[in-house]
């Protein structure tokens, strides 16, 4: 946002977000851009059901919003980091808001996870990873094609596949009947508000609205796919000896059982269960566009579209990791949102 826009914003948001050097090498934080995000988000933030829910909310509308400009081809490198820095910090606030509001999630405990402030382990790998995809960027033409096959079969949470897999099935999850979810007894039923199985690669229905960016890269996708079927499946199947990317899509999907099912929501109230539902949902536009993007660079071999595929898994570089650090980080409180002074 250059000097100019300062004028229009309405916010200020006093906090912050770990960020050692290393990190903040990569993700540089922009109080500029996330007064101005938050100013933008308020005419929402005001129409929603609860306001502990506000931290979600701003981080799924952050990620869409900046998912358009990157997935359009209209973000430039050199602002990558500020935007991905966005998306963390957002991430950080609201797992510190679920904390406070609602409790440790058991799915800490379930999952043995034990860390403390700074954090240094889990910052320096959202940093490496950062690193990696601003090489590829900077690299010239083929490198974001080159590197693609690594980062759709990353199975962990800043990979591509992984990442939609794995966000969209932690809905199901939470909103199904059994055996596709594990919806409580105190729910009301909520089907196919995300659909989403270890059957169908790479499909994903949503029970709202589908941003332009999205439909713009299903529609590539299906050109891609129709045009170069054998390169579809080889682009899957990958070179000897590497997993199918179907086998990480159902690891991925399968993976919300552990961390999100059964009473891992019980205590929350209906209104914060249903904008968790909602915004997670949104959160996955821009990972199911990311992924997208890939295989349309992959089957093409268009380094272009390899471009704004990397740049999209790079934007949500630390938001697994920054709601992680939200809920561990017992010390710390969330932000403050000013009036701005002019």
């Amino acid at each position: 946002m250059s000097d100019n826009n300062q004028a229009l914003l309405k916010f200020h948001v006093e906090g912050a977000a770990p960020l050692l050097p290393n990190l903040a090498e990569v993700l540089p934080g922009s109080a500029v851009l996330i007064d101005a995000l938050v100013s933008e988000f308020d005419s929402i933030a005001v129409t929603l059901p609860t306001q502990q829910a506000y931290w979600l909310a701003l981080n799924g509308w952050i990620t869409d919003r900046l998912s358009g400009p990157v997935m359009d081809g209209k973000a430039s490198v050199e602002q990558l980091g500020e935007l991905a820095w966005a998306v963390y910090a957002s991430s950080y606030w609201g797992g510190m808001e679920l904390r406070e509001n609602w409790g440790m999630p058991p799915v800490i405990a379930k999952l043995g996870i034990k860390m403390a402030p700074p954090f240094a382990e889990v910052q320096q790998d959202v940093a490496s990873r950062m690193a990696q995809r601003l090489e590829a960027l900077n690299g010239g033409d083929d490198a974001c094609l080159r590197i693609l096959p690594t980062l759709l079969r990353d199975h962990s949470t800043y990979g591509i596949v992984h990442a939609i897999g794995y966000n969209a099935g932690v809905q199901v999850v939470k909103t199904e009947e059994p055996p596709i979810g594990q919806r409580r007894p105190h729910r009301a039923p909520k089907p196919a508000a995300v659909r989403i199985n270890v059957r169908d690669f790479m499909r994903v229905d949503y029970d709202l609205p589908t941003p332009q960016y999205l439909k713009v890269w299903r529609s590539a996708f299906e050109r891609a796919v129709t045009a170069n079927p054998q390169g579809y499946e080889n682009a899957i199947a990958g070179a000897s000896g590497q997993t199918d990317l179907r086998e990480v899509w159902k690891q991925a999907v399968n993976y919300g059982n552990t961390t999100w099912g059964g009473d891992a929501q019980d205590v929350w109230s209906d209104a914060y269960f249903e904008e968790t539902v909602h915004w997670s949902s949104v959160l996955t536009f821009g990972l199911e566009a990311v992924g997208l993007a890939a295989f349309v660079a992959i089957v093409t071999q268009d380094p272009n579209a390899a471009k704004i595929a990397v740049m999209g898994n790079a934007l949500y570089i630390g938001a697994t990791s920054g709601w992680l650090l939200g809920l561990l980080d017992t010390g710390a409180t969330l932000p403050k949102i000013h009036t701005h002074s002019r």
